[in-house]
């Protein structure tokens, strides 16, 4: 055992490796999941071109109006100092379940691209409640190893985010 070293707790130690690993794959299948509302108007927008009649500035305020949010989202976040005051697993679900329903709204309900605009940057507003959450997650989870777990999440993320074109 070499300096600054802790005698290994054998069984116990095995179970909280385990736990975390269990949690990294979880929270990066979440991660994956949640993520893939970022472009999945942007999959859709050569429909959406035809069906709306689209300008090209249109189609950009669709994907820049999730960019927005995400950034609107981060702040209020922050300034609000959300993360401290919602346990974080509550505001990574709460949020992530919220995109959800906003992109089922755009799904169902957007008929223009006003519309669809606006909830598209509530959707980036949700979002920012659910990629830095799941960071303070995975830190707390990982003091050893946390490098490796981040490229893990980040992987899901950036996943998650292209799905919508994987089809």
């Amino acid at each position: 055992m070499g300096l600054g070293e802790k005698p290994s707790h054998g069984k116990n130690e095995r179970a909280a490796a385990l736990g975390r690993w269990r949690t990294l794959a979880l929270l990066s299948l979440a991660e994956l999941l949640a993520m893939s509302l970022w472009f999945s108007a942007s999959a859709v927008v050569p429909s959406l071109r035809l069906e709306w009649n689209l300008s090209d500035s249109s189609i950009s305020g669709l994907t820049i109006a999730v960019q927005l949010g995400f950034v609107c989202g981060t702040l209020l976040s922050a300034f609000l100092n959300l993360p401290d005051i919602i346990n974080v697993r509550y505001l990574f679900a709460l949020c992530a379940a919220a995109g959800a329903i906003t992109n089922a709204t755009f799904g169902a309900y957007a008929d223009s691209s006003e519309t669809a605009i606006v909830l598209r940057f509530l959707t980036g507003m949700f979002l920012a409640g659910v990629y830095p959450p799941g960071m303070k997650i995975l830190a707390t989870w990982f003091q050893r190893g946390r490098g490796m777990a981040l490229g893990v999440l980040v992987g899901a993320l950036t996943m998650g985010k292209a799905s919508p074109y994987f089809g």
